[in-house]
């Protein structure tokens, strides 16, 4: 990225502030992806991209826990063994809609939407493992209410 589009993006006031300071992602594809598509490239939009990569594969380890346990005649109690939660609670969980972000002083949060909160103990138990990944590799934060 060069310097004066850096500068566009992430200049708050007097103050730059890098809301990627800690990414590891590929910020080319990203940002190829969103021009592909007419997408105003700020950091707003840049997160937003992040995020629903993340979105899709949250919906990806869904999918496959379902498929997998869609012929069994036992599968609440093969899903609360397996993975700690029944099937209908696992089957109640949409990320594209129970998870929002913003960025605030610099950084980049994503939490549950308010009508979602009471399903956060669920997310935990099951996208431990993703949402520790991804804030790792995002240096994103999950802020819980």
């Amino acid at each position: 990225m060069n310097e004066a589009l850096y500068d566009a993006v992430f200049g708050y006031g007097e103050k730059k502030v890098d809301p990627f300071a800690k990414a590891q992602v590929d910020f080319d594809r990203i940002i190829s992806d969103m021009r592909l598509v007419g997408y105003e490239i700020s950091s707003l939009n840049i997160v937003q991209q992040i995020m629903l990569e993340q979105l899709d594969h949250l919906l990806k380890i869904k999918a496959g826990i379902i498929e997998a346990t869609m012929d069994l005649e036992n599968r609440d109690d093969f899903c609360r063994e397996k993975y700690g939660l029944s099937f209908k609670d696992i089957d109640a969980l949409d990320p594209q809609h129970d998870i929002e972000w913003d960025i605030k002083s610099g950084q980049v949060i994503f939490f549950l939407a308010h009508d979602a909160l009471y399903k956060e103990e669920a997310y935990f138990i099951l996208f431990k493992k993703a949402f520790d990944i991804f804030t790792e590799k995002t240096g994103f934060s999950y802020m819980s209410h």
